[in-house]
Formats: C-alpha cells, sequence, structure tokens
C-alpha cells in the first residue's frame, strides 16, 4: 500500500482489528509498550534496508541480541559460547550429545539424508540426545503436536546450522558467515516494531489513501474471474468497495471462503485442514528497573506454561517508563481454546510462581507487578504439517484464475 500509493495509485487498506500493524503492531498500556511478542527487522536486501531505515529515520536504534535457553535447569546463552558451554553443561550430558553426533554423521554419510519430519531432520543432524532435551520439547510446546508430524521444510527454514561440527566450529571461532539465526545485532524502532506499520500509514492517508479498521472482508464479488467489489462489514456495518484489483494478506483459507468459487470438492477440502498455532502474551507492567538483560529467554520445558519471554525495555529504553521494566510470556494456544478463553487474572495467578520458579522475579518481588493484560494473535503460525505442501497447491489452483489478486 505505502509503495503503490507513491506510484500515484488509490489505494485503500481494509484492516479487520480496531489498530493497524497486525502481527507487528505495539500496544501501548499507560506508559509501557509492548509489541506482540518481540519482531526485529533484517533483510539481506540493500534497497529494502534503505527504504526502512528511511522510513524510521531518527528513531531508528540498533539494538544488541542476548539469548538464553533454559536446559536441565542452566541457563545456557544462545549462540552457544564455548566457555559458557563447558562450564554449566552437565559433562556426561555434552559427552553423550557428542557420541550421538557421530553415529548421526556416520549414518547420514552411509545412508544419506531422507528427511521428512522436523524430527527426522533434527536428529539426523544433530543427535537424538539435543533433540530430546530441546528441539523436540520445544517444537511440541510450540506447534501442540509432536514433531514426527512437522514437515522438515520447518526445521530447514528456521535452523540455520546444518551440524554440530558447524557449532563447534563456531565455538572455536572459526565459522564462515554468519547465519541470520546468530545475528547480534538488528536494527529495531524507538517506540517499538509498530513505528514501521504505523509511519506506512502516515505515507499511505499523505498520499491520499484510505485505511479503514475494524473492517472485515466477508466476500469478493467476481466478474468474468476478476475481482470487482470487496464486502466487507465495518464496525458491523455492511459495506461494499469497487475495485481494480486485490492485494490479500489475510488467512488464504479466509480468502478463498470469501471467494467462494466453485472450486474442486478435493481441493477445497484440503485447503479447509489447513491449521494455524495461535500466541497469547501476558504482558507484565514492573515497578522496578531490570529483569535481566537478555532480549530473547527460550523454556522449553513442557511443565511451564510459557514457552519464550521477552523484556521489551531490553529491545528499546523507551518501552517503560525511567526506573520500570515490563515482561512478555508467551503461550502458545489454539484458538478457542482453554488457554485462549483463560481469565487474565487465573492466568497470572497460574503464572507467577512459574516466573519465581525461573528467578526471572524475586520471591519479594511479586507485589511490585503494577499490571497485566493479554494480547492476542490468532494465525500466528501456519502449520507445517506433512501435508502442507498438497493443501498449498490446492490454494493455488483456487486462487491462481483470478486474474488481479495478488
Amino acid at each position: 500500500g505505502w509503495k503503490l500509493a507513491e506510484q500515484g495509485h488509490k489505494i485503500t487498506v481494509l484492516e479487520w482489528e480496531g489498530q493497524i500493524g497486525g502481527q507487528s503492531k505495539t500496544v501501548r498500556r499507560g506508559d509501557w509498550r509492548f509489541d506482540l511478542g518481540g519482531h526485529r527487522f533484517f533483510t539481506k536486501y540493500t534497497d529494502v534496508k534503505q527504504e526502512v531505515e528511511g522510513l524510521i529515520g531518527q528513531d531508528k536504534l540498533l539494538t544488541s541480541r542476548k539469548s538464553v535457553i533454559r536446559l536441565n535447569n542452566q541457563w545456557i546463552q544462545y549462540p552457544l559460547e564455548m566457555a559458557d558451554l563447558l562450564s554449566r553443561m552437565n559433562p556426561l550430558v555434552t559427552m553423550r550429545a557428542g557420541v550421538d553426533y557421530m553415529l548421526a554423521t556416520a549414518r547420514s554419510k552411509v545412508r544419506g539424508h531422507s528427511d521428512t519430519s522436523f524430527e527426522d531432520w533434527v536428529v539426523s543432524r544433530f543427535g537424538r540426545t539435543l533433540y530430546d532435551i530441546y528441539f523436540g520439547m520445544y517444537t511440541e510446546k510450540l506447534w501442540g503436536v509432536h514433531p514426527s508430524e512437522i514437515s522438515a521444510d520447518w526445521a530447514a527454514q528456521r535452523i540455520s546450522l546444518i551440524n554440530l561440527w558447524d557449532v563447534f566450529k563456531r565455538l572455536l571461532g572459526q565459522g564462515d558467515e554468519t547465519p541470520r539465526t546468530y545475528l547480534t545485532e538488528f536494527i529495531y524502532p524507538k517506540w517499538g516494531i509498530g513505528t514501521i506499520p504505523d509511519l506506512m500509514a502516515e505515507r499511505i492517508t499523505a498520499r491520499g489513501g484510505r485505511i479503514l479498521t475494524n473492517s472485515m472482508v466477508h466476500k469478493l464479488g467476481l466478474v468474468d474471474g476478476r475481482i470487482t467489489t470487496v464486502h466487507f462489514t465495518e464496525d458491523g456495518v455492511n459495506r461494499s468497495i469497487d475495485c481494480d484489483a486485490v492485494l490479500s494478506t489475510i488467512p488464504v483459507t479466509d480468502l478463498i471462503e470469501a471467494l467462494g468459487m466453485k472450486s474442486a470438492a478435493e481441493d477445497l477440502n484440503l485447503v479447509q485442514n489447513m491449521r494455524f498455532r495461535a500466541l497469547r502474551f501476558l504482558n507484565l507492567t514492573l515497578d522496578f528497573p531490570a529483569v535481566s538483560d537478555n532480549t530473547w529467554i527460550y523454556i522449553p520445558e513442557e511443565k511451564y506454561l510459557f514457552m519464550r519471554v521477552q523484556e521489551p525495555r531490553n529491545w528499546s529504553p523507551y518501552l517503560a517508563p525511567e526506573g520500570k521494566t515490563s515482561m512478555i510470556l508467551e503461550l502458545a494456544c489454539d484458538r478457542g481454546d482453554a488457554m485462549w478463553h483463560e481469565d487474565d487474572d487465573v492466568l497470572y495467578r497460574k503464572c507467577l510462581p512459574q516466573v519465581v520458579e525461573l528467578g526471572l522475579l524475586k520471591p519479594g518481588q511479586t507485589d511490585k507487578v503494577l499490571d497485566y493484560f493479554s494480547t492476542y494473535m490468532t494465525h500466528a503460525y501456519p502449520i507445517y504439517d506433512l501435508g502442507y505442501k498438497r493443501k498449498i497447491e490446492a490454494a493455488m489452483r483456487i486462487c491462481d484464475p483470478v486474474k488481479n489478486l495478488v
């Protein structure tokens, strides 16, 4: 919308929520600001980087990444550092992981990789021990399904290091190009990631474009294979708008329902079986200066309700008032399940003892929690199950004939 408006096109943005930004919005609570989890900006493309940096302008910060993982009751730094790893991990676990790795490497050299699932991919490269103590637990907690049901493609996209030899080379300072998951600095706006969509919106409206919030698309009117009218509800009132072209960023399941096309029953059935994982965030405002110096804290163990913890002040000191801080607990769930609907007070009472047990709050600091509230992400992750490619292909067969749909 931003770039098209700059080129002179007449743009209307329909946003189904009351605030623009989607998954990258920043929510205000008094003098505190909270992203929906942590969102950093990075790109390999110089022109895109320059465009976004120019958009942010003087509000651009360069934030240092510092992350830890909770493994076997120890905080392990990530990216891995040799001294930290050797001093904190149980030597027997480290030895077992090494043996597993060597066996996995030998097997893969003899048989090659035949990766179907996330579990296959990780075990064949990292060995069973590291899979059991981190990758398997964290992945099942995130997705809500066993890693044997998740496609290996997800691992190939999200885990940059191909095997433990790369880890050991990096630990010894001999690694080559830094993988994207190892970036130690990233661009971040002073007032939260939502600054980026907010500034894009300003550029659109300055060029005469319209942005309509609380507007949910429910039908796309087609004539001769082209979308000519978009039907939507704005604040519960039915409205429509004529159009030359549609760029859709809504979940593909909702898009195809809005198209209402008479497609093959098998294709429609495949699309209807696409699944999404939701996230709920419990946001705490705190009456003391700092919890830790980490940007990300990963909690793979099943006994803890949340899978990741973030402290916004460590992304930007401007996200909390002077002398105070905040915390975001990320909880993976399914939209409409018990976790999704849990009352804030009940969820807070369940999470608080776990935060104390992890040492993120000291027992005497619990009365320093000033406020707590939840934010939600309905379609946080499309689930890369073993049949996801067939589902995407079915969606494309339905959408591709529509000439003016991107």
